[in-house]
C-alpha cells in the first residue's frame, strides 16, 4: 500500500519502479511469445528446406541459435508494446487502489506523478537506439548468413558502396558476378561507368566488361560501348553487350543494405551516398526518422494509457477502459504504417512520415492528461 510521506521523490521513486516492474514482465511475455512463434516458423522451413546444393541440414540446435539472433532486433520493435501493455495494467491497478486520488488530495498532480516515469522510459528509448541497435544490426546479419546456409536462395544479390561507386554482387547457378557503377538513375534503371568481374562457382575468373552505359530491362543486362578482357587478357570492343541476369530492376530504388542493416550512427553517411549515386533516399530516410522516435513513442504510448486508465476509478468499467486503451495503442501503431506506407510511396514527405505517428502520439497524450488534472481541479473546487 502507498504510504504518502512528506519526500515527493520518494513517492516518485515508488510509481517509476512499480511501472518499471509491470514493463518488464510485459517485455519478457513478449519476448518468450516471439521467440517460439520464430522456432516454430523456422523448424516449418527446415522440414521443407529447398537449400542450394542441399547438403547443410539445420538441427534443433542450429534453429534455437537462428531464433536467438533475433531476440535483440525484436526487443527493439516490441519495446513500445511493452510500454503500453506493462502500463495498462500498471495503471489499473493504481486507479484500483486509488493511487491517483491520493496523490492529487496530496496536491500531486498527474504530470508530476507522470515527469519521472517518463524521463526513466526515455532513456529507456534511449538505450534501445545507442545499444541495442548496434547489436540488432550485427545479429540480423548473422541470422541472413545462417539463412543462406540452411535454407538456400536461388540468386543472391547484395549491394554496398564505397569510393569507387556502388556494387552489385550476384549469384546465379554457376555464374557469379560483380557490378560496379558509378552512378545509378533508377527512375530509367540506367548504370553509369560500368565495370563487371565475372567468376565461375569456383570463383575463378572468367572475364571483365567495361561499359560507359548500361540498362537493366527484363532478365537483361544490355551494355553499350563495351571493352571486354577475358582470363587470358585478350581485349574486344563491343558496340552492344547483353547478360542474362536474373534481376528484378523495380529493386534498383532498395538495391543498398535494408534500413535495419545500417548502424544508427552510420546512417548520415549512407544516405548521404545513396544521394550521391541517384538513389531515392525517401525510405531509409523514413526509417531513420522512426528510429530516433522510438523513445518518444514510448513515452506517447505510457501517456496514452494513463489518460485513458486514470480517466475514472469506478471498477465496472475496468473491462471496458483496458479494451480501450489497448485499442488506442496499437491503433496508433496501425496509422504508423498506414503514414509510413505513405511516405515509402512518396505521398508525403518523409519527415511527416517519420515523425508523423509519434506526435499524433504524444500531442494526443498530452491533451487527454491535461484535460485530467483540469477535470479533477474542478471537481476538488
Amino acid at each position: 500500500m502507498l504510504k504518502l510521506t512528506n519526500h515527493p521523490f520518494i513517492i516518485y521513486k515508488y510509481f517509476t519502479k512499480d511501472l518499471l516492474k509491470f514493463f518488464i514482465f510485459a517485455l519478457v511475455f513478449l519476448i518468450i511469445l516471439i521467440f517460439f512463434i520464430d522456432l516454430i516458423e523456422l523448424f516449418r522451413r527446415s522440414s521443407n528446406k529447398i537449400g542450394v546444393n542441399h547438403l547443410l541440414k539445420a538441427d534443433f540446435i542450429d534453429l534455437i541459435g537462428m531464433a536467438s539472433l533475433k531476440i535483440i532486433g525484436n526487443i527493439q520493435k516490441i519495446l513500445p508494446f511493452a510500454a503500453l501493455i506493462g502500463s495498462i495494467a500498471c495503471f489499473n491497478q493504481w486507479r484500483k487502489k486509488n493511487y491517483y486520488v491520493i496523490s492529487k488530495a496530496s496536491g500531486i498532480s498527474l504530470w508530476k506523478v507522470l515527469s519521472p516515469i517518463l524521463v526513466s522510459f526515455f532513456f529507456v528509448g534511449l538505450f534501445s537506439i545507442i545499444v541495442l541497435n548496434p547489436f540488432s544490426t550485427l545479429m540480423n546479419k548473422k541470422y541472413e548468413n545462417l539463412q543462406t546456409l540452411f535454407f538456400g536462395k536461388t540468386n543472391i544479390q547484395e549491394f554496398s558502396f564505397d569510393t569507387k561507386g556502388f556494387w552489385i554482387k550476384h549469384v546465379s547457378g554457376k555464374r557469379n558476378l560483380i557490378i560496379n557503377a558509378n552512378k545509378i538513375d533508377e527512375k530509367t534503371n540506367a548504370l553509369y561507368e560500368i565495370n563487371i568481374f565475372e567468376y565461375n562457382d569456383n570463383k575463378i575468373f572468367q572475364k571483365k566488361i567495361k561499359a560507359k552505359y548500361g540498362k537493366f530491362t527484363y532478365k537483361k543486362l544490355l551494355l553499350y560501348n563495351v571493352q571486354s578482357i577475358d582470363e587470358k587478357y585478350q581485349v574486344r570492343n563491343l558496340k552492344k553487350f547483353s547478360y542474362s541476369i536474373d534481376f528484378d530492376s523495380s529493386k534498383l530504388n532498395v538495391a543498398t543494405k535494408k534500413p535495419d542493416k545500417i548502424f544508427l550512427l552510420d546512417f548520415p553517411y549512407y544516405l548521404l551516398k545513396m544521394k550521391s549515386y541517384g538513389l531515392n533516399i525517401s525510405k531509409h530516410l523514413i526509417h531513420f526518422f522512426k528510429l530516433i522516435c522510438q523513445p518518444f513513442l514510448i513515452i506517447s504510448m505510457i501517456l496514452l494509457s494513463a489518460s485513458l486508465m486514470l480517466r475514472s476509478s469506478e471498477r465496472k468499467v475496468e473491462v471496458g477502459i483496458v479494451s480501450l486503451s489497448l485499442v488506442v495503442g496499437f491503433s496508433l501503431y496501425f496509422i504508423g504504417d498506414f503514414i509510413f506506407a505513405l511516405g515509402f510511396l512518396e505521398k508525403i514527405p518523409p519527415l511527416l512520415a517519420g515523425f508523423g505517428p509519434t506526435l499524433i502520439g504524444l500531442f494526443s497524450g498530452c491533451y487527454l492528461i491535461s484535460d485530467i488534472d483540469e477535470i479533477k481541479y474542478v471537481k476538488n473546487r
